[in-house]
């Protein structure tokens, strides 16, 4: 009785979050262990699962040894014939009988508890998951939040270290931003960051990871990639820079984006390559010497600083 009422709690708990799940309209106080809470409680289902058959093998190995014991000791003494006599047969068929009902009966409930409950932790779990990547997603630039990019840094430094492989982050920020708001007003503003956002994802990789860092400030993150490589994608920067003034810019502002660059080295830590990279960024921004072979793009490559 006690498992049944846990499992009756853990259903109407189920229902009780998914309703506070549509009333409640926040991503950013969204936790991300809620997805593991749901995940743990599919895991106890299919244990109670587990254990409903075993009571059922039980039950049945104790049915079987019960008519066993009646029907063998007379096999052994009359071998030549098999009968039970007995007044109380009758009533022993019946309670046989009524137990098989009973138990099927309690088998049916509880298989029933146990689809019902499955069906609503999965729906949970899909909003809990749905809920994640919304709240992964800033809105306005359809970029990663800033919420989450520590733990995917670490995770591809991790990474980098057990396969010796390369990560280079770079820091972007938009020269002059403030004008744009002032001169032309916040929508536009929007408009242009969501255009930079779409550059950014279109210039790099899918496997690299742009982030929206705050305001006008974008970091990427380039698995995969040294320092050489990064030097190609800031090209590759450069180039759709050029394209989007000529084609699709703010009449009377020229797009321009100070960069700043670092390559992950062993035993480095997230805010030591955050704050170098930023660091190189806000040099490249004071340099008062912009070459016009850039072309809005003004770039500061580790060794430089």
């Amino acid at each position: 009785m006690q498992e049944q009422d846990k499992m009756q709690s853990m259903l109407g708990q189920g229902m009780s979050d998914a309703a506070d799940a549509t009333t409640t309209a926040a991503p950013a106080s969204f936790d991300p262990r809620s997805t593991t809470s749901v995940q743990n409680d599919l895991e106890h289902l299919e244990d109670r699962d587990v254990q409903l058959w075993s009571v059922s093998l039980l039950v049945a190995l104790v049915l079987a040894a019960g008519f066993c014991a009646l029907l063998v000791p007379r096999m052994l003494w009359h071998a030549d014939e098999v009968r039970i006599d007995s007044p109380y047969m009758p009533q022993i068929f019946f309670g046989f009988v009524a137990l098989i009902a009973l138990f099927n009966a309690y088998v049916y409930q509880q298989r029933r508890l146990l689809r019902n409950l499955r069906r609503e932790l999965m729906r949970q779990l899909l909003r809990a998951k749905t809920a994640e990547n919304v709240a992964q997603i800033d809105p306005l630039t359809e970029t990663m939040n800033r919420r989450w990019m520590d733990a995917i840094l670490e995770r591809e430094m991790n990474r980098t270290d057990r396969v010796r492989g390369a990560l280079t982050v770079m820091m972007v920020d938009v020269d002059d931003f403030k004008v744009v708001n002032t001169r032309f007003g916040h929508l536009m503003g929007d408009r242009l960051l969501q255009d930079i956002a779409r550059m950014l994802k279109k210039t790099f990789r899918a496997s690299d990871v742009v982030f929206r860092y705050g305001g006008d400030e974008f970091i990427v993150v380039m698995v995969d990639t040294g320092e050489e490589q990064a030097k190609v994608a800031l090209d590759r920067l450069h180039g759709n820079v050029e394209k989007w003034n000529q084609h699709a810019g703010i009449s009377g502002w020229k797009l321009s984006l100070s960069c700043g660059y670092l390559s992950y080295k062993t035993g480095m830590g997230i805010e030591e390559m955050l704050t170098t990279a930023d660091q190189r960024m806000y040099e490249d921004k004071h340099r008062a010497d912009l070459t016009p072979a850039k072309l809005g793009v003004r770039t500061m490559a580790p060794g430089t600083a």
